[in-house]
């Protein structure tokens, strides 16, 4: 870790220049959210390439949400991606794991470099290139304005300088630069009250090339969770009988055929309202049978499970991971803007709102249908 000496403590967010810093923050479950459900929270965040270098984020986490007091132990999995410039600027992914542990002297300093008391230490430990990479991310309570505006618990990480000349002081390892980070947390549960949760954070950018923050290039960006996030499933059945004609015996002869006409429609909606995105595919006994409605046929007396599966508010794209996408593991969002970006000028001193996302998932319903004979 750069030591930033009081630099972060004194942030005076005066003035903006964002064209070059547009960070975003995507929260969504780390597992599908249902009814009074909970669990556990994932966390994502994005900075382009281009962007200049992060210097300090303060994740602000909505009333609502329970944050445990973790005992030393993995609290959940992460990946993330940085540009090293000792390596000519490739792109590197980088594994690892969330822990808390206990506070150390080299943590106490970089807590008070980064002007943040804690309440827990937390630790990315990332794994690159064969050289394993650590990084504080710090649990503390909000100040007075902050709580008062619906924050009481913020994460805070401080990044070191990539940019700076090789040898310096505090550099980061291999030059890297922060460009995508998810991780899990399980000492962070979602709520089970329904309701629409805004997340808020605070990014403060580096002076290209100076290893100084730039608390004028600071801003807001944010991300929703509507709890609960849910699919409705309605599945009907009706009984078709026709006569057909059928060989018995060597005779051919009328013969009553009995069939199941079984109609399906589902729906998804998040606190009650339509998703911003949503791609329903229904199944029937693990055959594809139609998108949000449809029909099939099914024979008679025979039973099978149907099951409607809505990949929601995904469109976007997702966290980047330095690998190929992989719809099952990577964590998707949609882009809703700057326009649904709600300033919290008590606790951002009227940084500019960026932007906003809501954090993707894909979530299920089923229902056994058996056929009338």
């Amino acid at each position: 870790m750069l030591l930033l000496g009081a630099a972060f403590a004194s942030l005076a967010f005066a003035g903006s220049a964002f064209a070059s810093f547009a960070p975003k923050l995507v929260v969504s479950s780390a597992t599908p959210q249902a009814a009074g459900g909970g669990g556990p929270t994932r966390i994502g965040v994005v900075v382009n390439n281009n962007d200049d270098p992060t210097a300090k984020v303060s994740i602000y986490i909505p009333s609502g949400y329970q944050i445990a007091t973790a005992t030393p132990g993995k609290l959940g999995d992460v990946t993330a991606t940085a540009a090293a410039a000792d390596l000519g600027g490739a792109v590197l992914p980088l594994t690892g794991e969330l822990d808390a542990i206990a506070p150390t002297a080299a943590t106490t300093a970089a807590a008070a470099q980064c002007g943040v008391s804690p309440s827990q230490t937390w630790n990315l430990q990332l794994t690159a290139a064969g050289q394993t990479l650590n990084v504080p991310l710090f649990v503390a309570a909000g100040n007075a304005a902050e709580a008062a505006a619906g924050f009481q618990t913020k994460l805070v990480v401080c990044l070191p300088p990539p940019d700076v000349p090789a040898g310096t002081p505090g550099r980061a390892t291999f030059g890297a630069k922060l460009l995508s980070a998810t991780f899990t947390s399980s000492a962070i549960t979602q709520p089970t009250a329904t309701g629409d949760y805004r997340w808020t954070s605070l990014w403060t950018p580096y002076n290209p090339g100076k290893g100084t923050p730039n608390p004028a290039g600071s801003v807001e960006v944010q991300s929703l969770r509507h709890i609960p996030t849910q699919v409705s499933l309605t599945v009907t059945k009706k009984k078709v009988t026709a006569t057909i004609r059928k060989r018995v015996k060597g005779k051919i002869r009328k013969v009553k055929k009995v069939t199941t006409l079984v109609r399906f429609t589902a729906k998804v909606s998040e606190n009650g309202a339509a998703p911003a995105s949503a791609t329903i595919t229904t199944t029937a006994g693990g055959k594809k049978v139609g998108g949000a409605t449809g029909s099939f046929v099914l024979a008679a007396g025979k039973s099978l499970t149907v099951k409607a599966t809505a990949v929601v508010d995904s469109d976007t794209g997702s966290v980047p991971t330095g690998q190929p996408a992989n719809a099952a593991a990577d964590l998707f969002f949609h882009d809703l803007g700057a326009a649904a970006c709600v300033a919290t000028p008590a606790i951002s001193g009227g940084l500019p709102c960026a932007g906003a996302t809501v954090g993707g998932e894909t979530i299920s319903a089923s229902a056994t249908v058996k056929g009338f004979r």
